[in-house]
């Protein structure tokens, strides 16, 4: 009966012994529903300081972190913050806020003499959204103009005309074939073509002189100023005496 009544008392303070250590060693966690949790408020387009001084009040910590272009907000007011508006936080907690760098500007880059596709790509990757309008009948196919000029600064999105050249227009190219090489120049520049190469085949059983060939050939679409070469029957007519000749004359 002893020996029971002493294992009791035995078991009763190992049980006491156990419950002073575990609330020693293991404290018990703080009640989560006895903090204070605030709405944060909507701050888009507060100046900063009225929102840092807003949520100073509300006892959070506003820490502003970066700035973004904005078209809308004006500049170094609120763009964005984290938490959202509505959103629930405790006291002391950081609340971040980015403000607005305005609106975003870019100059328009002389484009003019760049191929199109090279005047479009710069154009775009400016931000600039483009219009092309093209015309005929310039010397050369590419980029003419901007409108607004070169050197203008745009508040983007903005729009950009951009005048491009397609070059000169389309014509046939007339048939040459059996005209004296001295009435070709007249006659190309009828057509708004130009005399390209110029080479003699000795062995041609035409008349000295006349065209046997060209290129391209009669009735083919080219360019205006593009060139239209052709072999003319004979030799040159500044051939050395002695049967010497120079090579194919250029034109």
């Amino acid at each position: 009966m002893k020996f029971l009544r002493a294992l009791f008392l035995l078991a009763v303070m190992f049980g006491l012994g156990y419950g002073v250590a575990a609330r020693w060693l293991f404290p018990a966690a703080d009640d989560p529903t006895d903090v204070d949790f605030t709405e944060v408020p909507d701050l888009t387009g507060t100046p900063l300081a009225d929102a840092q001084a807003q949520l100073a009040a509300l006892g959070f910590v506003p820490l502003e972190r970066g700035r973004l272009n904005h078209g809308a907000i004006a500049v170094g007011a609120v763009v964005a913050h984290s938490p959202l508006a509505g959103q629930l936080a405790r006291t002391g907690d950081t609340v971040v806020l980015v403000a607005s760098a305005g609106v975003e500007t870019r100059i328009i880059p002389d484009v003019a003499g760049l191929a199109t596709s090279e005047a479009g790509t710069l154009l775009s990757r400016l931000g600039f959204e483009i219009d092309i309008e093209e015309v005929e009948d310039e010397p050369v196919a590419g980029a003419i103009s901007t409108d607004p000029e070169a050197g203008t600064r745009l508040a983007l999105p903005a729009t950009v005309q951009l005048l491009v050249s397609r070059g000169k227009a389309i014509v046939a190219v007339p048939d040459l074939q059996g005209l004296h090489v001295d009435d070709l120049e007249a006659l190309l520049e009828a057509s708004d073509l130009r005399l390209g190469a110029v080479r003699y085949q000795a062995d041609a059983r035409d008349v000295q002189g006349r065209v046997v060939f060209q290129s391209p050939e009669p009735g083919s679409a080219l360019r205006g100023d593009g060139l239209v070469s052709v072999i003319v029957a004979g030799t040159p007519p500044d051939t050395i005496p002695g049967g010497t000749t120079p090579g194919p004359r250029e034109r």
